[in-house]
């Protein structure tokens, strides 16, 4: 009986799903729920987070949008949405909501088709309506068995239709019953789509020229990165340039050469689709005087904030600014001629065969692609080889600043051990005896003796860094970059693996001064990124270096301290007897690292300086202070090395003796000096990210600079005096972000004031500087705390960062070439 039941179950179902009736559900975007910064930030997240609107990297991608996008860009897009805001919902849900009934109203004469509608980012989800499918279907005799997706954007793009296509079947993969399924790719080229742009168009310019307000008309598409067009075949722009001669080529009231195509909403650093909207409108008004312009958006059917905001509001307050006007013509919205024709289009795509679907687009002749632009990149983007290579000397570089920094939380720890265990070592005696023999004074009490330990081992391996990056950068030009990097990173390895076995202080000297000479390796591998990149696309490779140094200065500290806790010679006693100590643990994983690098590099770099070039080039680096200090004769170039070798060494003096400090006041761990430095890499990273990067070419390399050097003066006063928590924390937070404004900013001064042709030596004089400044600052910043006590050195650090502040503040204006 049970069994029959189920049979006839089955048998109404089956024949349910042949009736052959059709649910059309369109698919937009979406908006966030409010203008509220949560709404906004939860909104961006899924949006960017999208593998398909972003495609670079997933895992660099995630680190730039968690650090630098998601905790600043949602502030200020919140403030453009509340301007679109009515108070319950935002234009897009509404129109889209809107334009979705008119065309089920139409279409009620047809039992054929039933509409609904779904967004990628609101409600209705896409699985959402998917649900209500599947109940529809057990519940009604005559429920839809066919799906039509239909994305309301007109021309493809894989950011836009592809996206909507994974929101479709990452929702079908969960799912048993799956329906006949079809989706609409485009319909740019549709007659309801081109003729109802044509009409809406027209009637604006015809009121326009009544006005006598009309000197041409821009059509904006929405804009992607070049790359996808050029590398991944994407059809967008082909489909746009469609779009635009169809409309164009059947206006009434504008002359072919009065209508012109643009591209808007450009995000990131890199080349996208051109011209540009906003510098295209610029041009119009200032040098070819059209001073009012329509302005109409064939990439949306619904206005929304790029069309309502970013057109009719920014693009237009800046025409104004530059002497002119724009006007917006609205999308299609929920217009009813175009809901009307537009309804038609589905039921004929719906329901007609293949031939008579076909008519309802236009078709595009031969001879109309010879007439398109083509776009070109500035900047030839990174191929699979230079990436490999960029990746391998991000690990090299990575790790040479987690060696570096790994030892900055244990220096006071480590201190007190070599004293107390290994105290009557020369090399010790020999560092205290010869600073004091200097300073004429035994010191003021322990701690003040033994934060020189950490300044003398700072300085040293800053030394010999300074003395070996040129040596280094010499020998790659003549015997190959990857000869030198496997070497120098193979003997830093064993630095580390003699660390390990450190039990005397002589063996963690020695570690140390094989571990600064080889982490001198950052010229060989500056000199491949200047191998493998051009000119033009240069600065995305240095940018790499940039980047494994702020991760490095974050991890290299927390390795430092999370590691110190677990002490091998305390769980296995008998390691003692080979120099096993409290600190070989960070000292195991920086030698396991180092040897997976010298792998990696012996496996996967090719080498990047052929034979026949080397031997020819010059290096412009030298440890010779004397030369360092030779004034260049570049206007500005002076100022800026000197202010920021000034301002160096008074940071730089503050990161050796900020552990010691807090040990002296607060009894911190090793751990707890970690979190600090952690602290410090995440500002500078978060301030770099998501404000440098963003404001200092609007306001000022220079102004930024100076803000940035007067903002360390309070972080070193209140550092000076803490003895609490919060009073320090707050001092570091003042001291990353003045230092996160002012490194960048003085680096971009250099290069700025420097010609082309010299950039090389100058900038590698800057870099040597700044390498000289961490060997000079931690030596006399730990001097003055042993000699006058541990606030002394940050108050004489705020008052020298005068002499910095007033160099840079005195800075000529700088003169574009």
């Amino acid at each position: 009986m049970e069994r029959c039941l189920v049979q006839k179950k089955l048998r109404e179902l089956s024949q349910r799903t042949q009736e052959g009736k059709t649910k059309v559900v369109f698919v937009q975007l979406g908006s966030p729920k409010s203008p509220k910064i949560p709404d906004v930030r939860a909104y961006l997240k899924e949006f960017l987070g999208d593998p398909r609107v972003v495609d670079i990297n997933p895992f660099v991608w995630k680190i730039i949008l968690n650090l630098f996008v998601i905790p600043f860009r949602p502030k200020r897009s919140a403030a453009l949405y509340s301007r679109i805001w009515d108070g319950r919902s935002f234009p897009l849900i509404e129109i889209t909501k809107s334009f979705s009934e008119k065309i089920d109203a139409r279409l009620k004469d047809c039992d054929d088709i039933e509409v609904n509608h779904a967004f990628l980012l609101s409600s209705p989800r896409v699985h959402e309506v998917y649900t209500d499918w599947e109940e529809d279907l057990d519940e009604r005799e005559n429920g839809a068995s066919e799906l039509f997706a239909v994305p309301l954007f007109p021309q493809y793009s894989e950011s836009t239709i592809a996206s909507g296509i994974d929101g479709l079947t990452s929702v079908l993969e969960k799912r048993v019953r799956i329906p006949n399924l079809k989706v609409m790719t485009n319909f740019h080229r549709s007659r309801a789509f081109i003729d109802n742009s044509v009409r809406i168009v027209d009637e604006h310019i015809a009121k326009l020229k009544e006005q006598g307000q009309f000197d041409g008309l821009i059509m904006s598409f929405h804009g992607i990165p070049k790359r996808r067009v050029l590398f991944k075949k994407d059809p967008y722009y082909q489909h746009c340039y469609e779009t635009f001669v169809l409309i164009r080529d059947r206006l009434k009231h504008a002359n072919a050469d009065e209508v012109h195509m643009t591209f808007q909403s450009r995000f990131g650093s890199e080349e996208w689709l051109t011209p540009y909207t906003d510098e295209y409108v610029q041009d119009l008004i200032e040098n070819k005087n059209k001073k009012n312009l329509a302005v109409y958006a064939p990439s949306f059917v619904a206005d929304c904030l790029e069309t309502i905001d970013e057109l009719g509001h920014e693009l237009k307050v800046e025409a104004k600014e530059w002497g002119g006007d724009v006007h917006l013509i609205p999308c299609l919205n929920d217009d009813d001629k175009w809901c009307d024709d537009f309804a038609g289009f589905i039921k004929n795509q719906s329901l007609a065969d293949v031939k008579t679907r076909k008519e309802d687009f236009y078709q595009m002749e031969k001879d109309t692609y010879m007439d398109m632009p083509q776009q070109e990149m500035k900047a030839e983007p990174l191929s699979d080889q230079t990436k490999l290579t960029l990746k391998i000397i991000f690990l090299t570089l990575f790790l040479d600043l987690v060696g570096f920094s790994i030892i900055f939380p244990l220096f006071p720890a480590l201190a007190k051990h070599y004293l107390t265990v290994d105290g009557d070592n020369y090399f010790l005696q020999l560092i205290f005896n010869t600073i004091s023999t200097w300073a004429n004074t035994g010191g003021m009490q322990t701690m003040n003796s033994v934060v020189l330990f950490g300044g003398a081992l700072g300085a040293l391996y800053s030394l010999l860094q300074f003395i070996a990056a040129p040596i280094w950068g010499t020998l790659s030009d003549r015997l190959g970059r990857k000869p030198i990097l496997l070497w120098s990173v193979f003997c830093l390895a064993l630095s580390y693996v003699l660390w390990f076995f450190s039990g005397s202080f002589t063996l963690l000297i020695a570690a140390r001064f094989i571990g600064g000479i080889m982490g001198g390796n950052i010229s060989t591998a500056t000199a491949v990124v200047a191998d493998i990149t051009s000119k033009e696309n240069r600065s995305k490779g240095m940018a790499i270096i940039g980047i494994a140094f702020a991760l490095g200065f974050i991890i290299g500290p927390a390795l430092g301290g999370i590691l110190s806790m677990w002490d091998l010679s305390s769980y296995y006693p008998a390691l003692k007897e080979i120099g096993v100590n409290p600190f070989s643990l960070p000292a195991a994983l920086a030698a396991i690292l180092s040897f997976f690098n010298f792998y990696y590099i012996w496996k996967k770099f090719e080498e990047t300086l052929p034979e026949d070039k080397r031997g020819t080039h010059e290096t412009d680096r030298t440890f010779n202070p004397i030369k360092l200090f030779k004034p260049l004769p570049y206007a500005g170039v002076n100022l800026t090395n000197f202010g920021h070798f000034f301002f160096l060494a008074a940071f730089s003096g503050m990161e050796f003796t900020l552990t010691f400090l807090a040990v002296e006041r607060m009894s911190f761990s090793s751990m707890d000096n970690a979190y600090m430095f952690i602290f410090i890499g995440l500002i500078i990273a978060l301030v770099q990210g998501g404000v440098v990067r963003r404001k200092a070419n609007q306001v000022g390399e220079k102004k930024m600079a100076v803000m940035g050097l007067i903002l360390l003066i309070p972080g070193l006063l209140l550092i000076g005096k803490t003895y609490s928590i919060g009073i320090l924390y707050l001092g570091l937070f003042f001291l990353a972000m003045g230092s996160s404004m002012a490194i960048p900013c003085l680096t971009s001064l250099v290069s700025m004031y420097t010609p082309s042709q010299y950039q090389g030596k100058s900038i590698g004089i800057f870099r040597s500087l700044g390498a000289l400044a961490r060997v000079v600052g931690p030596v006399v910043a730990s001097v003055i705390y042993w000699r006058y006590g541990s606030h002394t050195p940050y108050y004489f650090g705020a008052f020298f960062l005068i002499i910095p502040i007033l160099m840079i503040s005195r800075l000529p204006k700088y003169q574009k070439a």
